[in-house]
């Protein structure tokens, strides 16, 4: 690539690719003197035939292809896949010419299947996407207006004296926390992704957790039992005797864990799939309940019904684990306080009604009370009513919690159930049954679980029914929702600004200053607290004084304009707009509030493609994107972001860079990621990028003399030692990313794991579920690496309370904001009519094909599909509106419109338009993808606060984007203009884009 003349070149996508490929094998040639076997033949000096050793016959054939000079234990260390496995890398001539799996694994227990083999279709062709066309090779600086695809070939050295330029000088003018990292969603846990983070904190950079925005977070589960990422190891289904997959599609999406599923069900436990579509799952099923889309919470109110007019329930368990033996006044409909009973009592002492002493004493394990176990001596009532005494002498009327869901539940009759879910009453009644009679019944509902605004409704009634039946933290039973092994060695290697001991204590002291460290410490021995108690304090205080933290949807309502879009949509969802729930967060206190100046002006876009996925992406453009100062895409292959940024780095493919596979408690194995071959042509891995990024910005901010800055108003930021922190002063150089790995595998969960050794076996046994951080926390301190994983066994087994409000499991939340919304209980509402009011309901589903956007484009993967974005509809509506498969159609709703392909299939209901989601926006017809008619609507009370674990919290309690609540409508194409609506944006607007977006850099 010849930078003068490219400089002035406006590129196609086509031809821009074809270039970067051009430029990817001739930069493999130089580098390695080898052909590529994954390309078009390069000799070092250019594109061209090349010789080959004379071959004897069809067997000299065979035997090249099948020989290697090496064998690299790997795995897909930045995959966003909840399934890690182990692979054996084969290198021959210094390329990765294939991966194969491997089938080390051992049993959990007797009795209980192993975890051989491990694997999908993505993983095994992987160097497909390391060696394909959209491989990135060299750093590239825009020299056009953002996305003519005007770019030029320069220097590392450029750019990062460039790069760092522009990152320190709005450091200064803007705040640090201008400076924005979309935290995933592909990441690991080892050094790359550690560098990534320090540098965001060595900076005081703003960390955007996405877990809601990209619809992954389960908020129904935090409002339940106080953490998201729930869950085992995957080999616990086999031990359930009721399995009911509810949102999820292992088959597809969980593939080498799917077996544990079927293997029960030969063991005779009953399989149970709920879906609106047909899915690979339910093909395997017992019971296949093709449900109405966004009905779900009906069916789980019809059940909870029938458990509790049964008597199909763990009472003793509801009355130790619960809040349904809690009192709750009748004239307010909220709990029964001890300020309300006692003068200068405690707001947060909730009461529960003693049968033998005939009277209301406090419940133990609330947020003050220093009785911290949850065992009783007494039996307090579920159902009930008593008049007592208030301290100002008023009488009121008191009843159990269980009380009010009883009447609460008393209108989801089965008939009632039948008429929304459009399920047969037959099938309703069979399942309820099943519910009743199961003795280990278990939830699967991950991550696609989460994507209505109102799922989290959906899912504390599936949470509701297993507590109902005592599941939650027992044995084969419960709620699997993917939870994490801790690794508190990863926290450490990024906030070390020196290393070993002292650089562990600053980190340990940071989180929590020395007396309040002393006192939790005190606190514990007298067991006036646990250790759970101390850890969330800690996290809660370091999330709010230390860590600039934020999401991604806070981020992009921080803009007037795209705050406003949202709020016209939203307007009438419920009684109070959007904004009014906004601005309440924010003067409370609740919302993070960061950045604090203006929207992000510096984007470092790893592992992240925020264009292709953000809903909305045409108001992101217009009111934050286009008027960021500087947009950094670091990455191994172009994607549609990489496309609208400024510049393009390189970074090292998966297989070139040591890492770990981030840590999902399914699989209780840590998988290790050797580098089979050095990184391709120019690229780098993140560790070093950071490395060399730091140091220039700390010479740059010397140069200049920068004075102190006040990072996000949690510290100060001095950019003048950012590469001394960085590499904690010192002792870190640039490909030292071995020395970050062993500070990672100091965690508790990892002990005498050695880079050394796993590198031989790729593979190791956590040795516990880590310490009890509580975002990823798995909360059973007795596992140590032996028997299946089993969660949650902190508060069922040791009685320690949930970290919750009430210290129970929460059915009941009195928040005035859910009080005012009527969802203190779990209910079931209607799907808001978002993007207008069209016949389709528009939903999206993970793909078997790829994982995000990593596969989307590779041939291999595109061969076994249809090879291009498609829209899925019922062929009886197919008939109606006169179109057939394969042809193109008009999709349109409010937003505008776009084209897609038809598919016409009887597994989609009547009234769905199903797609599969992560193509990219060049894989449409022109260049505008589906999440152009997608507003990604908010839930406003998920900006609540101010009530125990009802706050905002990284990977935890944030703000979300809906996608599954769009209505579209499908129009046969026959060459007419489809397009999206033009966003209006501000004078002052316009003149931010002029100057940053439209200029040549």
């Amino acid at each position: 690539m010849n930078p003068a003349a490219l400089a002035g070149m406006a590129l196609s996508r086509r031809k821009f690719l074809f270039l970067s490929g051009a430029s990817l094998v001739s930069g493999l040639a130089a580098c390695q003197g080898k052909p590529l076997l994954h390309f078009s033949s390069a000799a070092p000096g250019g594109l061209g035939p090349r010789s080959t050793p004379k071959l004897g016959n069809w067997q000299d054939l065979y035997r090249q292809r099948w020989t290697w000079d090496k064998i690299t234990k790997g795995s897909h260390g930045w995959a966003n896949c909840r399934s890690a496995c182990e692979w054996d890398l084969y290198v021959k001539d210094g390329i990765v010419v294939r991966e194969e799996q491997s089938a080390t694994y051992k049993a959990s227990e007797a009795g209980v299947p192993d975890f051989n083999p491990r694997g999908c279709q993505k993983g095994a062709c992987y160097t497909e996407v390391m060696y394909g066309p959209s491989r990135t090779t060299v750093p590239l600086k825009r020299v056009g207006p953002r996305g003519s695809g005007q770019w030029e070939k320069i220097s590392w050295e450029q750019a990062m004296q460039e790069i760092a330029r522009k990152t320190v000088d709005a450091a200064e003018k803007w705040g640090t926390d201008t400076i924005y990292q979309d935290l995933g969603p592909n990441f690991d846990f080892g050094a790359s992704t550690a560098g990534r983070f320090k540098f965001q904190f060595m900076a005081g950079g703003i960390f955007a957790d996405n877990w809601a925005e990209i619809g992954d977070l389960n908020v129904g589960a935090s409002i339940t039992v106080g953490a998201a990422h729930l869950g085992g190891s995957s080999d616990e289904w086999f031990l359930s005797d009721f399995i009911v997959v509810w949102m999820m599609n292992p088959s597809v999406t969980q593939i080498p864990d799917a077996h544990f599923l079927y293997e029960a069900r030969y063991n005779g436990s009953e399989l149970v799939v709920i879906d609106p579509q047909y899915s690979a799952t339910a093909i395997h099923a017992d019971q296949w309940l093709p449900i109405e889309t966004g009905t779900d919470a009906v069916l789980g109110l019809a059940v909870a019904r029938h458990l509790l007019e049964t008597g199909a329930i763990d009472l003793p368990y509801i009355q130790e684990q619960t809040d349904l033996p809690l009192l709750a006044r009748l004239d307010t409909g909220r709990f029964l306080r001890e300020s309300e009973m006692v003068a200068g009592g405690d707001e947060d002492q909730l009461y529960m009604w003693h049968p033998q002493q005939n009277k209301p004493v406090p419940a133990p394990g609330c947020l003050n009370n220093t009785t911290r176990n949850l065992k009783l001596d007494f039996e307090p009532p579920i159902d009930g009513q008593w008049m007592v005494k208030l301290a100002d002498g008023t009488e009121v009327g008191v009843v159990p919690v269980g009380a009010m869901l009883k009447e609460h539940l008393a209108p989801w009759t089965f008939e009632h159930a039948a008429e929304l879910t459009h399920l047969h009453i037959d099938q309703i009644k069979k399942f309820a049954e099943g519910w009743a009679k199961a003795e280990r019944p278990m939830v699967l509902s991950s991550w696609g679980s989460n994507r209505f605004v109102h799922s989290d409704l959906m899912n504390r009634t599936k949470m509701l029914l297993l507590m109902l039946k005592g599941a939650l933290g027992k044995k084969g039973a419960g709620y699997q929702a993917t939870g994490w092994v801790d690794l508190d060695g990863f926290g450490n290697a990024m906030q070390m600004e020196k290393g070993g001991m002292t650089g562990r204590l600053a980190v340990m002291l940071n989180a929590m200053p020395p007396k309040e460290l002393f006192n939790a410490i005190i606190d514990i021995i007298k067991k006036r607290k646990t250790e759970g108690d101390v850890a969330l304090a800690g996290e809660n205080n370091y999330l709010r004084t230390k860590l600039c933290t934020s999401d991604v949807v806070e981020v992009n309502l921080k803009s007037d304009g795209y705050r406003a879009a949202l709020n016209k949509e939203q307007h009438g969802m419920y009684e109070r707009d959007l904004d009014d729930y906004y601005q309440e967060a924010h003067d409370k206190g609740w919302a993070p509030g960061l950045p604090r100046k203006a929207p992000p002006k510096i984007f470092f876009s790893g592992g992240s493609n925020l264009l292709r996925r953000n809903n909305m992406p045409q108001y992101l453009k217009a009111h934050i994107w286009d008027q960021m100062e500087c947009i950094v895409d670091i990455n191994p292959k172009y994607s549609y972001t990489g496309t609208q940024a400024d510049y393009i780095l390189p970074s090292a493919g998966w297989y070139e860079k040591t890492g770990i596979k981030y840590t999902m408690s399914y699989i209780p194995y840590l998988h290790y990621c050797d580098a089979a071959v050095p990184p391709l042509a120019e690229s780098k891995g993140e560790w070093e990028i950071y490395w060399l990024l730091t140091q220039e910005m700390e010479r740059y901010a010397k140069e200049k003399n920068q004075p102190v800055l006040d990072g996000c108003g949690r510290g100060a930021i001095d950019m003048k030692t950012i590469h001394q922190r960085y590499t904690n002063q010192g002792e870190l150089g640039q490909h030292d990313q071995d020395k970050v790995t062993e500070e990672i595998l100091r965690s508790e969960s990892t002990k005498g794991m050695t880079v050394e050794g796993l590198r031989e076996t790729g593979i190791a046994k956590y040795t516990s579920t880590g310490k009890n951080v509580q975002a990823t926390a798995l909360n059973n301190p007795d596992w140590k690496g032996e028997g299946v994983l089993t969660t949650l066994t902190r508060f069922t087994v040791h009685k320690e309370p949930w970290p919750t409000y009430s210290g129970r499991i929460a059915s009941f939340i009195d928040h005035p904001w859910f009080i005012d919304a009527r969802e203190q209980f779990a209910t079931h509402k209607d799907s808001p009519k978002t993007g207008g009011n069209y016949s389709f309901q528009f939903i999206s589903c993970h793909a078997r094909w790829s994982i995000h956007s990593s596969w989307r484009d590779t041939p291999m993967m595109l061969r076994l599909q249809r090879g291009e974005p498609l829209v899925y509809i019922n062929p009886t509506e197919a008939e109606k509106l006169g179109v057939k498969d394969f042809e193109y159609v008009e999709v349109h709703n409010n937003y505008g419109s776009i084209r897609m392909r038809l598919k016409v299939t009887a597994m989609v209901r009547p009234g769905v338009a199903y797609y599969y989601h992560a193509w990219e926006p060049h894989q449409f017809p022109n260049h505008t993808s589906y999440k152009n008619l997608i507003p990604g609507i908010v839930k406003p009370l998920h900006y609540a606060g101010g009530y125990g674990h009802i706050n905002h919290a990284l990977n935890r309690f944030q703000p979300g984007s809906a996608v599954h609540d769009v209505r579209v409508g499908i129009k046969p194409w026959t060459g007419q203009e489809t397009a999206i609506k033009p966003v209006t944006v501000t004078a002052e607007e316009q003149a931010d884009i002029d100057k940053y977006s439209i200029q040549p850099l």
